[in-house]
């Protein structure tokens, strides 16, 4: 197989898109107040907004949905629980089925998390300006690599 010549725009897009990833990174790991008077993590933030967009949903599919095992979704629920941003309730149809939805608290939180991307939605516009459908598609052609890149790491060799 002939070796690909990396090109100097090719290294800057890596270089960038490393230093991005290194940055939300960190910004991942810092707790975060939405407005509940709570430090959520990305993990919690990211369960009551699926709780928040699927009201009634079930341990299983909510853990199906975030592609978290239904130990670790038990497990967060109960911090969610226990911090009164989450409430489990019976199904009225089959007793034994436990649904959850978010509490006033929660849902607090749950908005104060859509105002924060809407926010950096806001920010991305003003530095970003109107694209054109050609240059979406190239940012999205662009985004799709990238994900299949990280997506292909286990299967490449070294």
């Amino acid at each position: 197989m002939g070796r690909m010549t990396v090109t100097p725009d090719l290294m800057k897009i890596s270089e960038i898109w490393i230093r991005i990833f290194n940055k939300m990174d960190a910004d991942e790991k810092v707790a975060k107040d939405f407005g509940s008077g709570d430090l959520l993590h990305c993990s919690e933030i990211h369960t009551i907004m699926a709780i928040g967009k699927n009201p009634d949903i079930n341990l299983t599919s909510l853990s199906h949905l975030l592609g978290i095992s239904k130990s670790a979704i038990s497990q967060m629920v109960g911090r969610l629980t226990k911090k009164n941003l989450v409430e489990r309730h019976r199904d009225p149809d089959n007793d034994k089925e436990i649904l959850l939805c978010l509490s006033p608290k929660g849902t607090i939180a749950y908005l104060g998390h859509e105002q924060h991307h809407a926010k950096i939605y806001a920010r991305m516009h003003r530095n970003l300006g109107d694209l054109s459908d050609k240059d979406a598609a190239l940012i999205l052609r662009f985004l799709s690599a990238m994900e299949e890149t990280l997506d292909d790491r286990d299967h490449v060799p070294g």
